[in-house]
């Protein structure tokens, strides 16, 4: 029988693997709970949390985690999906994250594909290192940074932050938004080579720029700001 609960060590850190062959999330934290007992090593590690096939976490699943790992004075740093597990889009629910709080850095890292009907927002900014298909939203207070293919609906600044910018390696989105502002990209994006662009406020209206040209911008997002 395949472990409930995993713990494996990357190049970035450990992650901590939930088996999404077991339906019973409780089940889940219980043999969690019983495996921290016996661990110590892990006292006081930032982890990441891959949660397979399941589409998200509920506030309560959530909450439930974080409990059980403060025992060990575990933080979470972010969390890994793959997949919607068969869902509909209008039945599938927010990707949710932590907050942050105990993280040097406000961003989140998610190394994942953000597929239709799925959502992935942070009060932060965040990096996608993965694509965003079309039907899927990234929604970021901060600035929102896509190292693969934008297609779908992405919102930066979503708390009015009019400095906000959004970047992607193949920038063709269905919808973007950076604090109260709304554009759409040029019919023609798709047919454009791929690169990678920048998007931002100029005044009140979304202008896509050549990142290559625009690359000092990324000092604010590296510093925090």
């Amino acid at each position: 029988m395949d472990e409930l609960i995993t713990f494996k060590g990357y190049r970035d850190g450990v992650t901590l693997i939930l088996n999404d062959r077991e339906p019973d999330f409780q089940k889940l934290l219980n043999h969690l709970k019983s495996k921290l007992s016996h661990l110590n090593f892990f006292k006081g590690a930032v982890v990441n949390i891959d949660i397979g096939q399941r589409e998200a976490l509920s506030p309560a699943e959530l909450d439930s985690l974080e409990e059980i790992l403060s025992t060990k004075n575990i933080k979470i740093k972010e969390i890994i999906l793959n997949g919607s597990n068969g869902r509909k889009p209008s039945e599938s629910k927010k990707l949710l994250v932590p907050s942050q709080e105990n993280v040097q850095s406000d961003a989140l890292m998610v190394q994942r594909t953000i597929r239709s009907g799925q959502t992935l927002s942070h009060p932060g900014s965040i990096v996608l290192i993965g694509d965003v298909h079309p039907g899927a939203e990234v929604t970021a207070e901060g600035n929102v940074i896509v190292w693969g293919t934008l297609g779908g609906l992405v919102h930066a600044g979503s708390a009015g932050n009019n400095k906000a910018y959004i970047i992607a390696l193949n920038l063709n989105p269905t919808q973007l938004r950076i604090a109260q502002y709304i554009g759409c990209a040029p019919k023609e994006a798709a047919e454009l080579p791929r690169k990678p662009e920048i998007a931002y406020l100029q005044g009140n209206r979304i202008v896509i720029e050549d990142y290559n040209k625009m690359k000092n911008m990324l000092v604010d997002f590296i510093e925090g700001t």
